[in-house]
C-alpha cells in the first residue's frame, strides 16, 4: 500500500527559503532565527521518533507521519499515526530538553531550565482531543469503530520528565522516545480482537491519504515582510552580492566569478514558497531578472515543471510539498543564534 513519508513541513521550508531570499543585512534577526530553530528541532524530534518507531515491527502494521485531516471546516494533525488491525496508536512528538514537568492536578506542562520556566498546553490533553478528532474523522468516513490509544513521547534523551502528582495514568502516557517499541509491544498485546481486516485496511489508507491536506502559510504577510526586505535577482551565497548574470549558459557573480549552472532552480522554488504556487514566463524574467522571453521559458522547461495554458497564458505550477528539495542550506554567515 501506498504511504507518506515524512518531509519537511511547508512553514519549514518556508523560513529556509526566506533566508536565502532576504538581504544580508535582515538575515539575523534574532526573532526569525529562533522561530525557524523552533521548527527545526520539532521536525527533527519527529524524524528521530520516525527511525524508533520503524523498530517496532507488527503484522500489516501502517504508519503515517505528520497526517493533517479535516472535519468539515476543522482541521488536526498527528505527528505520528500507527494503524493494525486491533488498534491505532496516536503519537504526540515533544523535542525538548531540559526538566520537563507535569502536573495532573493542573494539566500543566512546565519546562525548566535553571531558574526559568515556560508553561505549555498539555502534550497528553493535546493527545486525546487528537484522539475524539480521529474517532469523528472515522466515523464520518464510514470506518467501523476501533480502539485508540494515544501516547506523548518526549525525543530529547537529556530531558528530564518529572510526574510531579506521581500520577499512574502520566507515566502511562508520557515517556522517553527509548521506552516507545517496548510500550507499542506491551499496548498491542492488550488487543485481541481483529476490528480491520486487509481490505478495510487498504480502504483506510486510501481514504487517508486522498484526506491528507499538508498546511501551507503565508509566511511573508505573517512577517509583514516586503519586496524592499528581498534580494532582487539570485543572490551569491559566496560573497552575499545580486543580482547573479546569465553568461555562456551559466549563472557567473559579477564580483566574486563564482558560478552556478543551476542557481535559477533554487530562486524558483523559493518563489513557489513565498510568493504563488504559479509562475508565469514575464514574472519569472522579473525574478530572475533577464529580459530574454526565450531563455525564461527555456529555464522554466527545463525544470520540468507542470503547467497550465498555451502561449502567453501558460503558467507553470509548483511542485508538491514533498517534491521540493530536503537540504537546508541557508546562508548565515555573520554571528547568529545558529553560530553562538
Amino acid at each position: 500500500m501506498n504511504q507518506i513519508k515524512r518531509t519537511k513541513p511547508h512553514v519549514l521550508l518556508c523560513y529556509e527559503a526566506l533566508f536565502r531570499e532576504l538581504k544580508p543585512k535582515f538575515r539575523n534577526n534574532k526573532t526569525l532565527q529562533e522561530n525557524y530553530s523552533n521548527y527545526l528541532a520539532g521536525y527533527r524530534g519527529e524524524k528521530y521518533a520516525d527511525y524508533t518507531i520503524s523498530m517496532y515491527q507488527q503484522n500489516s502494521t501502517l504508519v503515517y507521519p505528520g497526517l493533517r485531516l479535516t472535519n468539515g471546516p476543522f482541521a488536526f494533525q498527528i505527528d505520528s499515526l500507527i494503524i493494525s488491525e486491533q488498534v491505532i496508536f496516536i503519537i504526540e512528538i515533544k523535542n525538548m530538553k531540559d526538566e520537563l514537568e507535569y502536573d495532573s492536578k493542573t494539566h500543566q506542562f512546565i519546562q525548566k531550565d535553571g531558574n526559568k520556566k515556560k508553561g505549555y498546553k498539555s502534550p497528553i490533553l493535546q493527545a486525546e482531543s487528537q484522539k475524539a478528532n480521529l474517532q469523528r474523522w472515522l466515523q464520518n468516513n464510514a470506518m467501523p469503530p476501533i480502539p485508540i490509544e494515544t501516547l506523548v513521547v518526549v525525543s530529547n534523551s537529556s530531558a528530564i520528565i518529572i510526574n510531579s502528582q506521581e500520577d499512574p495514568s502520566v507515566f502511562d502516557k508520557l515517556i522517553h522516545l527509548e521506552v516507545l517499541p517496548s510500550k507499542l509491544a506491551q499496548l498491542y498485546s492488550s488487543y485481541n480482537k481483529k476490528y480491520y481486516d486487509q481490505n478495510m485496511l487498504k480502504l483506510l489508507n486510501d481514504k487517508l491519504l486522498q484526506g491528507n491536506t499538508p498546511l501551507k502559510v503565508d509566511l511573508l504577510t505573517q512577517l509583514g515582510i516586503n519586496d524592499n526586505h528581498l534580494v532582487k535577482g539570485i543572490v551569491c551565497y559566496n560573497c552575499d552580492h545580486f543580482p547573479l548574470i546569465r553568461e555562456k549558459r551559466t549563472w557567473i557573480c559579477p564580483k566574486c566569478k563564482k558560478t552556478n549552472k543551476k542557481a535559477h532552480e533554487r530562486k524558483i522554488l523559493d518563489y513557489f514558497l513565498l510568493h504563488n504556487s504559479t509562475i508565469t514566463n514575464q514574472q519569472c524574467r522579473k525574478l530572475l531578472q533577464i529580459d530574454s522571453a526565450r531563455l525564461s521559458q527555456l529555464l522554466l522547461k527545463s525544470m520540468s515543471l507542470k503547467h497550465t495554458g498555451e502561449n502567453r497564458g501558460r503558467k507553470y505550477l509548483s511542485p508538491l510539498l514533498d517534491e521540493f528539495p530536503q537540504d537546508s542550506f541557508i546562508p548565515i554567515k555573520q554571528k547568529s543564534i545558529f553560530h553562538s
